[in-house]
C-alpha cells in the first residue's frame, strides 16, 4: 500500500478521536502516505501532524452539497488513487462518495448506511470506546492485529496548536501564577441544549473558586457567545472572556495552559485529554457507554448522575428534554463540580 485515506469529516470531537488510527497506521506501515478527510472548520487541528499526508476537507453544506456536489468531490478523490480508504464515517452520503472514487478497498462498519458498498467490514462493537472502535478497522489490513497492540500503536490522541500563540499565553497566565493563583478553564457552551450544565451552576464554580484564589479562564466559539453573555449577567465575579476571540489552534494553545478544564461532553472536553490537560468533564444526556468520554493519559474525572432511567437519551443529546425534566443535568449540584475540581488541583 501506497496511499490511505481516513475519512471522517464528523463532529470536531469525533475527527480528534479518529488520530489513533492516524498514529497506528504510520507505525504499521512506515513509509506509506496518509491522507486525512474532515470538515473544513477542523482542518488546522491537524495539518502539523508528521504522520498526515496531506489534509482534505469535505464540507457537504458548502462546495460539495448535494448530488451534484457529491459527484465534484468523488471525482477529486479519484485523483488521488488510493490503495485504501478507511472510513469510522457511517453515512449514506459518505459510502456512496467513497465508491464513486474508484477505491477498491473500501473499509469500514457493517452498521453502516450502504455496508454493502464496503469491500472489508468491521463489527462497530459498542461495548468500546470510539477510540477503539476506530482501531478494530485495522482488523481487516493487519495481519497481527490485536485490540492491545493497535491501542500501543495508537496512543492517545492528538491536535495541533499555535506556537506562537501558546508563548504568548503561557507568559501572561504565568504573571497571574506569579501570584500563587491557579488558572483553571471553563467551556459552558455546546452545540446541543441539553449537553449544557445550566449557566447559574458555572458562576457559581466561577465565584466559588475566585474566592479559593483561583482565576477562572472562559472558552467558546463565535457561535456559542450568547451562553458566556448569560454568564456574565450570573456571575458576581471576573473571569478571562477568551471566548469567541480564539482561532481553534489557539484554542488548543489556551486549553494547553490551564492547570485545569471543566466542561461539559463537547469539543473541548476531546482537545484537553489530548493535552493532558486535567479535566471534570460534565455528562448528562450522554453516558460513558457510549464511548466517547475522555481517553488518554491525562488526569480526568466524569460527573454525572448515575443510573438515571432515561440516560442515555441519544447519543448526541438533543435541543430539549425528551422527558421534560433536564434531571440528568439539573441534578449534577456545584458542589459535585467543586469536589471533582478540587481533587485534581490538589
Amino acid at each position: 500500500m501506497h496511499r490511505i485515506l481516513i475519512f471522517n469529516p464528523s463532529f470536531i470531537g469525533d475527527s480528534i478521536l479518529t488520530t489513533p488510527l492516524v498514529n497506528a497506521l504510520s507505525e504499521i506501515y512506515p513509509g506509506v502516505k496518509i491522507y486525512f478527510c474532515v470538515r473544513p472548520e477542523s482542518a488546522d487541528l491537524f495539518r502539523c501532524l508528521e504522520n498526515v499526508e496531506e489534509v482534505i476537507t469535505f464540507d457537504k453544506r458548502g462546495d460539495y452539497k448535494g448530488l451534484t456536489g457529491l459527484w465534484k468531490f468523488a471525482y477529486k478523490l479519484r485523483r488521488y488513487h488510493f490503495d485504501t480508504i478507511i472510513t469510522p464515517h457511517k453515512s449514506f452520503r459518505s459510502l456512496l462518495t467513497l465508491k464513486l472514487s474508484g477505491c477498491k478497498n473500501i473499509i469500514g462498519f457493517k452498521q453502516s448506511s450502504l455496508s454493502f458498498l464496503l469491500d472489508k467490514k468491521s463489527d462497530r462493537d459498542m461495548k468500546l470506546h470510539e477510540v477503539e472502535r476506530n482501531l478494530s478497522l485495522l482488523s481487516k489490513i493487519w495481519d497481527e492485529f490485536t485490540l492491545e497492540k493497535a491501542r500501543n500503536s495508537g496512543g492517545s490522541p492528538r491536535v495541533c496548536e499555535d506556537r506562537g500563540y501558546e508563548k504568548k499565553v503561557g507568559i501572561f497566565l504565568n504573571t497571574l501564577r506569579k501570584e500563587n493563583k491557579k488558572i483553571i478553564g471553563v467551556a459552558p457552551a455546546s452545540v446541543w441544549n441539553t449537553k449544557m450544565w445550566p449557566v447559574e451552576n458555572y458562576a457559581t464554580i466561577i465565584e466559588k473558586m475566585y474566592f479559593k484564589g483561583v482565576y477562572s479562564l472562559v472558552i467558546s466559539s463565535p457561535k456559542e457567545y450568547g451562553v458566556i453573555e448569560e454568564l456574565k449577567e450570573e456571575c458576581c465575579v471576573p473571569f478571562l472572556d477568551f471566548a469567541g476571540k480564539t482561532s481553534l489552534t489557539e484554542l488548543v494553545s489556551v486549553i494547553d495552559n490551564l492547570d485545569l478544564l471543566i466542561c461539559n461532553d463537547s469539543s473541548p472536553m476531546h482537545i484537553a485529554a489530548a493535552l493532558e490537560t486535567p479535566l471534570v468533564a460534565l455528562f448528562g444526556p450522554t453516558t460513558e457507554s457510549l464511548g466517547f468520554f475522555p481517553y488518554g493519559r491525562g488526569k480526568s474525572e466524569v460527573v454525572e448522575i448515575k443510573d438515571l432511567y432515561c440516560r442515555p437519551c441519544a447519543l448526541h443529546g438533543g435541543r430539549s428534554c425528551p422527558e421534560k425534566h433536564f434531571r440528568c443535568m439539573g441534578d449534577i449540584k456545584p458542589e459535585n463540580v467543586m469536589a471533582a475540581a478540587e481533587e485534581l488541583l490538589a
